[in-house]
């Protein structure tokens, strides 16, 4: 049976803001946008690269894209690049292997306790803490070396407790924080704004989605702040620009 891209779309439409029943604090709804412009599917490199990647992250090709795109457009702000909460490697063996290409001097840090969540509290909808411990510093060196990248460096520990220290004096364009609860929001958060570069921005994985309502509160709450452009977009990422010191 054939049908139309209009009656497609016409049937999307009918659950396009239907409400959802979640734990989340705010409204959460069915998202469906008349757009459909895809450059992912004529990225040829970013196919090749995910392709790889995929099965070691919980980031879909949307939000995954973005990073791709971000890192090409921070390529000329000053500073390396930084993730936090790296689960199995995926986002940031994607994002490395890009910053290769468009800013090879830059270094990626992969932070994480490789033990699961932490810092759960009242203010997380869902994660009690433990969550994601399926994995660890092998299995992210492991699809390193099959992305063929060679500029990350994997710091194990609590961030930025135990691990920050190593890079207290970098400079970063660019922080991916993916860390599922609001207090390791914060203290990342706190920790690396005054370090992110004018230009630079932060990208919270989770602010989108219900089950991580804590990192939404978070982010309300803080940006944005005086010197930063927050935009939400609706892939559910949370993308906070410096716009100055």
């Amino acid at each position: 049976m054939e049908i139309s891209l209009q009656d497609i779309y016409k049937n999307l439409l009918r659950i396009r803001d239907w409400s959802l029943v979640t734990k989340a604090s705010v409204c959460h709804s069915v998202i469906i946008t008349s757009a459909s412009y895809s450059p992912w599917g004529d990225d040829v490199e970013f196919l090749s690269v995910y392709d790889i990647i995929r099965g070691n992250t919980l980031v879909d090709l949307y939000r995954c894209y973005e990073l791709w795109s971000l890192v090409r457009q921070m390529a000329s702000v000053e500073g390396d690049i930084l993730e936090i909460g790296v689960w199995r490697g995926g986002s940031g063996c994607l994002m490395a292997k890009r910053a290769q290409a468009v800013a090879p001097s830059k270094k990626v840090f992969l932070c994480d306790t490789f033990e699961g969540v932490v810092k759960a509290s009242e203010h997380d909808t869902k994660y009690i803490g433990g969550e994601h411990s399926d994995t660890s510093v092998d299995t992210v060196l492991g699809l390193a070396g099959k992305a063929g990248v060679n500029n990350i460096e994997v710091l194990k520990g609590m961030f930025p407790e135990k691990t920050a220290h190593l890079i207290a004096d970098r400079k970063f364009c660019l922080c991916h924080i993916d860390v599922d609860v609001y207090e390791s929001a914060r203290d990342i958060a706190n920790w690396v704004w005054p370090r992110i570069s004018v230009g630079g921005c932060l990208i919270f994985d989770d602010y989108g989605f219900p089950t991580c309502d804590g990192i939404r509160r978070y982010v309300d709450e803080t940006f944005p702040r005086t010197g930063s452009l927050f935009i939400h977009n609706l892939n559910g990422h949370a993308v906070i620009i410096k716009m100055r010191d």
